[in-house]
């Protein structure tokens, strides 16, 4: 539930017209936002990943869509 609430924001944003600088800030503010709704850990921990996959996916994706 709460994973397609994130997903939803992100499509949201990147389909908005937004200027560019909004854009980042915004995926910026849904990056840290989902950090702390599922307790990410700070540094790469392969053990937490495989039993996120799909929230550790999204989270790739939202932060490789910061370079666009």
């Amino acid at each position: 539930m709460m994973l397609q609430y994130y997903t939803k924001r992100f499509e949201v944003i990147i389909r908005g017209k937004y200027p560019a600088n909004r854009k980042k800030l915004m995926i910026a503010n849904l990056m840290s936002e989902m950090e702390t709704a599922f307790n990410m850990p700070m540094q790469s921990n392969p053990e937490w990943e495989q039993e996120n996959e799909e929230i550790i996916a999204l989270y790739r994706r939202i932060s490789a869509s910061r370079n666009l």
